[in-house]
């Protein structure tokens, strides 16, 4: 099992590096290539100020120690306007930037061109310096180099051109030099050519691991996103919130009042025996998925189905003041919505509908295929309501009657002797009352009963 997910993984891992172009390090999808830019520049920005305030102090602390030994004036002149009046303003400019609203889709550009500004002007300024030795011009353009990849992690493409530009600059003034002898231009060389290429494969291997990483946790997302769709399509979301915290089953709670609906359609045995397995299958899932809607609608929860039965509650697993009220409201709307269904044969789907209120207890228990649900005599009572309902009609507690008396129309109590119960009051749910505080619509609920009832 963990060879085959091991593989799955790779396999997926292998599919997303297709993405990526391999010489520049760029995705091919563009999507993809700019959320990794946007991720990088969100990790990357603390760095990218840092490096600016570490170049401005760098420059500082070197200007300090180099200072004693430039015993021509012209140089201490020199020194002083490029130290102060162009590397260090250069850096404080861009450090500035990064504080603005546009700086995430300038930042490489600026620190390209800081970059590369500095090294140019750094070879103007040791071509023109004259009491330093030669080893303090390349060693300068090793250290401008080394920030372009360790402080500000710029990409490989462009910490390769920003190398290759400060090599060329500095060899092309050394060479020319007819003061610097042979032996220091082929040291300098060695060095800017050997640390260049180090610089270049460093930054490759550290861009091609931070894009591989990056793909890593983009799979890592979907499939944590798919496994959090597969768990909300079975849990209510408090409840996922609790398994993901580590609560791994035996989670329970007491409810002092819900409301349960219990669903039926009404000669299902018989349409089953009368249909292909796929067309009663499609339309029980057709009507299914509109009490999926309805459920959402109303803001109530669904526990199951069993069989051709469905189930929901309203007031758990996160308790409502009205959650009596919107039970009743989906079943109402139940009744109107399986009318718009058929039975493969043609007939229209009826159902019958049971709603009872009272206390619940609900949780998860069990170590397979554990599953969120409801137990208790309110929900044994709304399945028995159900199984005594008229097609077509819904029939509700006393309990529930009573709580919306205002609300709703409902028919003159009646006793029922239900199966584990005895004698129970019930009543037949009628439609919205016209004069009621919900008053959203007339007994056009009870026109559509009687219609579906003959």
């Amino acid at each position: 099992m963990g060879d085959s997910e091991t593989s799955t993984d790779e396999r997926l891992l292998t599919r997303w590096r297709l993405r990526l172009q391999r010489l520049r390090l760029r995705f091919s999808d563009p999507a993809l290539e700019a959320a990794f830019q946007a991720e990088r520049y969100r990790h990357n920005l603390a760095n990218i100020r840092f490096a600016f305030v570490a170049g401005v102090a760098l420059w500082v602390v070197w200007g300090l120690l180099v200072r004693p030994y430039m015993f021509v004036l012209a140089d201490l002149r020199l020194d002083a306007v490029m130290r102060f009046g162009v590397f260090i303003p250069m850096l404080v400019v861009g450090f500035v930037l990064t504080f603005t609203g546009l700086f995430d889709r300038i930042w490489e550009w600026v620190s390209v061109a800081i970059a590369t500004a500095t090294l140019l002007l750094w070879v103007f300024y040791v071509s023109n310096v004259l009491t330093l030795p030669l080893e303090y011009g390349y060693v300068g353009i090793i250290l401008i180099t080394a920030f372009t990849y360790t402080l500000l992690r710029l990409r490989f493409v462009l910490v390769a051109l920003i190398t290759l530009v400060g090599i060329a600059a500095y060899l092309t003034y050394a060479f020319g030099a007819p003061s610097i002898f042979d032996v220091s231009k082929t040291l300098a060389v060695l060095y800017l050519v050997s640390f260049g290429f180090l610089g270049m494969v460093a930054t490759y291997r550290m861009e091609r691991f931070t894009r591989d990483l990056f793909l890593r946790e983009r799979q890592l997302d979907e499939e944590r996103s798919r496994s959090d769709v597969l768990l909300l399509n079975t849990f209510p979301e408090a409840i996922v919130e609790q398994l993901k915290s580590g609560s791994m089953g035996r989670i329970a709670q007491r409810f002092d009042e819900v409301s349960v609906v219990f669903v039926d359609a009404v000669g299902s045995t018989e349409q089953a025996a009368r249909s292909s397995p796929e067309a009663f299958a499609d339309a029980l899932d057709d009507l299914f998925r509109r009490f999926d809607r309805l459920v959402e609608q109303h803001g109530l929860e669904k526990v199951k189905t069993i069989g051709d039965a469905y189930v929901a509650v309203a007031g758990a697993p996160i308790p409502v003041a009205d959650h009596t009220q919107a039970s009743v409201a989906m079943a109402l709307d139940v009744l109107a919505e399986s009318e718009e269904t058929r039975w493969p044969s043609g007939d229209p789907i009826v159902v019958r509908v049971g709603v009872a209120t009272g206390p619940a207890v609900a949780g998860v228990i069990g170590d397979l295929r554990f599953a969120y649900d409801l137990w208790g005599d309110t929900v044994n009572l709304a399945n028995r309501l159900e199984g005594q309902a008229p097609p077509g009609r819904v029939l509700v507690s006393e309990s529930t009657a009573t709580a919306l008396i205002d609300r709703f129309e409902f028919g003159p109590p009646e006793t029922l002797d239900l199966k584990g119960k005895g004698p129970t009051t019930v009543r037949v749910l009628l439609g919205e009352r016209s004069d009621g505080p919900v008053g959203a619509r007339p007994l056009e609920v009870e026109r559509r009963i009687r219609g579906s009832s003959r």
